[in-house]
């Protein structure tokens, strides 16, 4: 049989073929355009179901996508939106829970700063830019406060850099998370090996060994550590091997670190800090803050101890990419910063930033470590310029004594004018101590302090005894009235913060004790006293509250135990103001009962001395800073001298006003 030929249908296929046609002649919107060799489809969301069905087999099939930027077959594109999708809604998240988580710790910081401090005094805040990208860097003097600090009263969030080690702390290790610190692994941290062989000698920066396999055992940017007899560690970065016997050091070894016989030698691993730099680079080109103190580990030293270069080698780094960051000094002073209820101040120097010499400098690999020096000078004059510098705990003493003694009683100073007074008196204390006219008054000044002990007053009391005789027995009797109330109304909160002060003040001494063990430059260890007791008052005082309010519950009622569970932290702050007018009234009443005993005698003497001591105080300051008498009697107001006295031996006085600043 023959198989009929199946004839064409034209009439149907044109049918077929015209709808495509009209499809593919019709007009699109803007928002879908054809893609061609230099631009790619760019295509919403919103438009693509509307659109897709309609694009002929012909035309191009490729999509670019406006938020990521990425080019894609168009058929992928539903698959490709809701992945989008889903990441910023995980990226929405995570930014709202890492807000959640600044606010909480912001405001926990504010609250344990303002619990632990009496007095926390903060000037200089005009010099922090609200927006843009800022380095803060300060003195380290008291461990874990400093960062705290510095968060709380900026008004800015901060990341600082962190120890690494510390985020395996149990709660130190927590809030640095929330607080999205920047984790280093510094140089004392890493774990030292002994060398094989030992040490022969060094000329420049070239050291010879014997029997040593520095091939083998050492690699580029290691380094290498040894003693000697003045020195107990000295180190040195490794920067080219010649063979098991000799190597070259970065820098020439000084003179004094050189050896002169035979010894045995360490050596530790390079440090890779490529990914910290990245992550401080990131955060500054998001316009946000990093936080650092350049000195290392903290220290209860009263003068600066030298900067690492980390804080200048970031800063240079970052202004290399084209991120002009603020380099903001921030100075902390603290007064008895170890013990409860103690007074701090915090000082904001002007911003800094690298010169565009330094930038160029940085730039070449031979140059770079003389930019990394010119900027690190320049930081370290300026935090200089925010801090208190002496050379021991002795001058230090001495120098908020001729303070006080140089500060007439009409003068009021505020915060900023009270630290450049300060300061400009420990620059004659620095530069003056060898002088015999000089070191004649600082002793008088320092027997005057002994006297003020043996009386059991302070120097700031022995300024109110301008009118001794005055003393009245109905003052006296005020004082132990008032001093009778305060203590029974703190009798119950002496059985809660009693527990706790043994607690913290144990775990504190412990601590530093290991720390001094551990450290070079340490004194006494006073600077993570404070620390620990806050650490250690995150345990203390839960359990103690716990053990109170489930006593309560015990002897009493449920009702009567919640009330004093959620009454206790609130009664507690009350308590502590009221235990501060306390110490007040206690320190003003002792001194009185003994002047009014002795009938004043040894208190006339001690205020005529002190009358003397303030006179020679002036005349010192007019022979080595004279024009800072002349800025001192612009702030002074006449008939102002009762403001400083309001009662015998008292340690209240006005507080200080705003006035003309000091240069």
């Amino acid at each position: 049989p023959v198989k009929e030929k199946e004839e064409p249908q034209p009439e149907k296929v044109v049918e077929e073929v015209k709808p495509a046609a009209k499809a593919v002649d019709a007009p699109l919107p803007s928002a879908l355009k054809q893609r061609d060799a230099s631009s790619p489809t760019t295509v919403p969301d919103h438009d693509v179901y509307r659109f897709q069905q309609k694009t002929s087999l012909s035309q191009p099939r490729f999509v670019k996508c406006s938020d990521c930027g990425e080019e894609g077959p168009i058929d992928e594109w539903p698959n490709h939106r809701d992945r989008l999708r889903k990441v910023q809604l995980k990226k929405k998240i995570a930014g709202m829970q890492m807000y959640c988580a600044g606010l909480f710790v912001d405001a926990f910081m504010w609250l344990l700063v303002n619990v632990y401090f009496r007095e926390v005094a903060v000037c200089g805040l005009e010099n922090v830019p609200k927006e843009g990208p800022v380095v803060f860097y300060g003195n380290h003097q008291n461990q874990f406060i400093d960062a705290m600090m510095i968060r709380a009263h900026c008004g800015r969030p901060v990341r600082f850099i962190i120890a690494e080690k510390s985020l395996h702390r149990p709660i130190i290790g927590h809030f640095a998370r929330l607080m999205e610190a920047v984790p280093v692994v510094r140089p004392q941290d890493v774990k030292s090996t002994d060398g094989a062989g030992i040490l022969k000698n060094m000329e420049g920066n070239k050291v010879f060994g014997t029997d040593t396999t520095f091939t083998k055992g050492l690699s580029r940017g290691d380094v290498i550590s040894w003693s000697t007899p003045t020195k107990e560690k000295c180190t040195g970065q490794i920067l080219t091997i010649e063979s098991d016997t000799q190597l070259s050091l970065t820098l020439p070894v000084k003179s004094e670190d050189q050896i002169d016989k035979p010894t045995t030698y360490k050596c530790s691993r390079r440090i890779d800090h490529s990914e910290m730099y990245a992550d401080v680079y990131n955060t500054l080109a998001d316009g946000h803050c990093i936080g650092i103190f350049p000195e290392g580990g903290s220290h209860d030293r009263t003068s600066l101890i030298p900067l690492k270069a980390g804080v200048a080698l970031f800063s240079l780094g970052a202004a290399e990419r084209g991120i002009q960051s603020k380099i903001i000094p921030c100075g902390l002073t603290y007064f008895f910063g170890h013990k409860f209820r103690s007074r701090a101040h915090i000082e904001f120097g002007e911003p800094t930033l690298p010169t565009d010499e330094m930038i160029a400098k940085f730039q070449q690999n031979e140059l770079k470590r003389e930019a990394t020096g010119d900027l690190l000078k320049v930081l370290d004059k300026n935090l200089r310029s925010v801090t208190i510098n002496v050379a021991d705990w002795a001058s230090l003493k001495f120098l908020h004594a001729f303070r006080r003694l140089y500060q007439p009683p009409n003068v009021k100073l505020d915060t900023g004018d009270y630290l450049r007074l300060t300061r400009r008196l420990s620059r004659i204390i620095n530069g003056q101590d060898d002088d015999p006219q000089f070191a004649d008054f600082r002793t008088r000044v320092e027997n005057y302090n002994d006297y003020c002990a043996a009386l059991l007053v302070r120097d700031s009391q022995a300024a109110t005894l301008a009118k001794l005789d005055g003393a009245s027995i109905g003052l006296l009797i005020r004082r132990l009235v008032l001093l009778f109330v305060m203590g029974v109304a703190l009798m119950p909160f002496m059985f809660i913060a009693l527990p706790i002060g043994i607690i913290t003040h144990f775990a504190a001494e412990a601590h530093a004790k290991t720390a001094l063990s551990t450290s070079s430059v340490k004194v006494v260890g006073a600077d993570v006293k404070s620390s620990y007791k806050i650490l250690t008052s995150f345990a203390a005082v839960p359990l103690v509250m716990n053990s109170v309010s489930a006593a309560v519950w015990y002897f009493c009622d449920l009702r009567t135990a919640l009330t004093v569970f959620f009454s206790l932290p609130m009664a507690s702050y009350v308590s502590l103001l009221i235990a501060r007018e306390f110490v007040l009234e206690f320190y003003a009443t002792t001194p009185l009962i003994i002047s009014m005993v002795s009938k004043h005698k040894q208190f006339k003497k001690l205020f005529d001395r002190r009358t003397l001591l303030a006179e020679q105080a002036k005349e010192q300051v007019r022979r080595f800073d004279p024009s800072l008498e002349k800025e001192l009697e612009d702030l002074m107001e006449e008939g102002e001298d009762e403001l400083r006295q309001p009662s015998l031996f008292s340690l209240r006085h006005s507080s200080r006003k705003p006035q003309q600043k000091l240069s």
